[in-house]
């Protein structure tokens, strides 16, 4: 019961205060309406002896102007501030499209340097990888700016810078090359096996006394054609297996003194003669570098030689050729 008093006592005071309002809201309406009904008398007064003039003009249409004045100041301010800002976001952008230009020439620049750098390598590994006998059709698709925009629709060329492509063909010749580098790997361990089988080392130490091929011969005065090399040399001096193979034969002539004959992989054939001593035996299995044997010298000369001969199957090669350039 206390509460419903309490209750009903607050809703009539709410009912009081509301039509207090409305009465204070009445009465602000009647002032407001009897103000804008007043007029101010404006009296103009001439300085000649013309008739003076009052101009009336009420509260309520001065209140209007002011209104009318104060949203029109409120646009154009509202209006500045919006220039001011579209001139500000236009000098930005004036700022950040020079940055574009600037960072867009260095990156020309750098691209440009990369496109020469790509271009280098692929030339090199290209040239490698033909030389190890690659297969050539690798190396037969697009791999520059003009072979990749002939394949290019026409449509397509004019909307897309030309230095797109350029970064395309190189990406492409990266690629290209990365798959080359592979290919030039596995040639060359596949051909390594040949290399080491190669007989490329020299035989003994000392200085070409007598090359390969037609030569005069101070032993029988003739022109006589040499199949191998001569080399001068101490005697005593080693001599050693310039590959690994096989002693095919060891023998004795009085034109060849001491010889041996070592069979090596990929039909190479290797011969030694003017030996003093034999250091292996036939059949015996030699290593790269393995001492066989000593110079010396045949009797039918008097001067100390290694005589040296390469075969591949019945065909004497100039030795020479094979030899490394500098002495072991």
């Amino acid at each position: 019961m206390k509460i419903k008093q309490k209750f009903r006592d607050f809703y009539v005071l709410g009912q009081k205060k509301v039509q207090d309002i409305k009465k204070l809201y009445n009465q602000i309406h009647i002032n407001i309406n009897k103000r804008g009904d007043e007029k101010l008398t404006i009296m103009l007064i001439p300085h000649t002896e013309k008739k003076s003039r009052s101009i009336y003009i009420s509260y309520r249409a001065i209140s209007i102007f002011i209104l009318i004045l104060a949203l029109i100041l409120s646009i154009s301010a509202i209006n500045v501030l919006n220039q001011s800002g579209n001139a500000h976001e236009i000098n930005e952008f004036h700022y950040t499209n020079k940055d574009y230009i600037r960072q867009s020439a260095k990156l020309r620049s750098e691209a440009k340097t990369l496109h020469n750098m790509v271009q280098y390598y692929y030339e090199k590994i290209s040239s490698l990888y033909l030389k190890l006998g690659g297969d050539p059709f690798k190396l037969s698709q697009p791999s520059n700016q003009s072979e990749q925009l002939s394949v290019i629709p026409q449509g397509i060329q004019t909307n897309i810078n030309s230095e797109t492509y350029t970064i395309k063909g190189d990406i492409y010749n990266l690629k290209l090359v990365s798959e080359l580098t592979n290919e030039v790997i596995k040639l060359m361990k596949n051909k390594s096996n040949i290399i080491e089988n190669t007989p490329s080392l020299w035989p003994t130490k000392g200085y070409i006394l007598f090359p390969y091929g037609n030569y005069l011969s101070p032993i029988t005065g003739k022109e006589e054609t040499n199949n191998g090399i001569d080399i001068g040399t101490f005697p005593g001096t080693e001599v050693i297996a310039t590959a690994p193979g096989t002693v095919l034969e060891i023998g004795y002539t009085e034109v060849t003194g001491n010889f041996i004959k070592i069979k090596h992989k990929y039909s190479w054939k290797t011969i030694y003669s003017n030996l003093d001593r034999i250091q292996v035996e036939k059949g015996k299995e030699v290593s790269r570098g393995d001492i066989i044997g000593y110079v010396g010298k045949s009797s039918l000369s008097s001067i100390f030689y290694l005589h040296y001969e390469v075969h591949v199957g019945t065909k004497p090669l100039n030795p020479y050729s094979f030899l490394n350039q500098i002495q072991n």
